[in-house]
């Protein structure tokens, strides 16, 4: 018996492969002959079709031939185990390959190795896959046991999440959209750069950025931090802080987070718009012991740079202050509704209007802190709740598996 088995399951596992292998070359003959799969196919209403056929036609085929041995097939755990060992090779293989814009326009890139999840071939595998999780969901529950419902819930959640991921990606909309102060946007701008009117507006009030403190360079002459392979850096938090650079002593005597320039070498604070952040130090050379004491300024778009030459190759620099976070208050209009609201909108705080998703990306790095202008991502992607039961579902499989086990 334990001897037929075995032979069953190679038998199995060589018509599960052979089964792949065609479908695989088959959809690459497609993807260098039609090229991607169209977007159109997961887009709404086709996408619904597809869910209604799918689930409709492999029911069927379940109950009128579950006995045949190509349902048996593609319901076992060999088809299984061969789907998902291809489907790995594919995503953490081949879609670990980064094409370079010379190979992208050659066979790699007409293979899809630069996207791989939307080529014809990766589709088949990934199809095959979520059918023979469908038929071994049927197949158990046709049979209902008390012992199944870990499986089930296991396996239909993990389906849900699969096919919903796959069926949005047509209805995926991602725009970006550059907001102005008391100007009120209605528009995005797709990832090919048409502009999408939308359901809504955001209006700018005020956009607020909070910065780390500026850090110490020395740099040749060339422009390279030193040393080249791990550049070391003096961070400005508190004066009378000393660091040694390389042969250089350095003490901070005086910050300004909003420096201009009063004279000539010489800064001073004040709040005005367009300022940048100074700092007055003291270098010291260990080797010789000369002293040199002067001002550093980081610079922008309203103020140059300062530095101190060190000697012939070397220059100690303050490098423009990174942001820690930043923020952009808006006015959130609605078409259809009179009133408005107020939101923040915050770095990996998103807000929800109307089932988008609103990010802070991006502002004038120009400006800076000066920023004018404040860039959000907006994301709206309805078969998100999908894919969100379906994690729910694949959680509460695990919770009834580590209770059936403690049981």
């Amino acid at each position: 018996m334990t001897f037929e088995k075995t032979f069953h399951d190679k038998a199995q596992y060589k018509k599960s492969l052979l089964i792949a292998l065609v479908f695989l070359m088959i959809g690459v003959l497609m993807e260098l002959f039609f090229g991607h799969l169209p977007k159109s196919l997961f887009s709404f209403p086709g996408n619904i079709w597809m869910t209604v056929g799918f689930v409709t036609v492999f029911t069927a085929l379940f109950f009128v031939a579950r006995k045949t041995d190509l349902v048996m097939l593609l319901s076992s755990v060999p088809f299984a185990v061969t789907t998902i060992i291809i489907l790995g090779v594919l995503t953490i293989g081949l879609g670990s390959i980064n094409l370079s814009d010379q190979h992208s326009q050659g066979l790699a890139g007409k293979l899809g190795l630069d996207n791989i999840t939307t080529t014809w071939y990766f589709a088949f595998i990934f199809f095959m896959t979520l059918v023979n999780l469908w038929l071994a969901i049927l197949k158990r529950a046709l049979f209902f046991q008390k012992k199944n419902i870990t499986f089930l819930l296991n396996h239909f959640g993990l389906w849900l999440t699969l096919f919903a991921g796959v069926m949005g990606q047509g209805d995926l909309m991602r725009l970006t959209m550059q907001l102005k102060p008391d100007a009120p946007e209605w528009r995005g701008t797709d990832e090919n750069g048409h502009l999408v009117e939308l359901p809504l507006a955001l209006e700018l009030k005020r956009f607020k950025m909070e910065t780390y403190p500026n850090k110490l360079f020395i740099i040749n002459r060339e422009g390279e931090a030193l040393p080249k392979i791990r550049p070391e850096s003096f961070l400005l938090e508190k004066d009378s802080l000393t660091h040694q650079l390389l042969n250089w002593k350095i003490t901070q005597h005086q910050f300004i987070d909003s420096a201009v320039l009063i004279g000539e070498h010489e800064w001073g604070r004040h709040q005005m718009w367009g300022s940048t952040n100074a700092a007055k130090v003291t270098v010291e050379n260990l080797k010789t012991g000369a002293k040199e004491t002067g001002w550093v300024a980081a610079g922008n778009f309203q103020f140059p740079p300062e530095t101190i030459n060190l000697d012939s190759n070397h220059i100690l620099i303050m490098a423009p202050a990174e942001a820690r976070e930043f923020e952009s208050e808006v006015l959130i209009y609605e078409k259809g509704k009179e009133e408005h609201r107020e939101e923040k909108i915050q770095v990996n705080h998103p807000i929800t209007v109307n089932g988008w998703k609103i990010y802070q990306t991006s502002y004038d790095e120009k400006l800076g802190r000066w920023s004018e202008t404040s860039i959000v991502e907006l994301v709206l992607d309805p078969w998100l709740p999908m894919v969100y039961a379906g994690i729910f579902i694949l959680i509460a499989g695990a919770v009834a598996f580590l209770i059936q086990n403690r049981k």
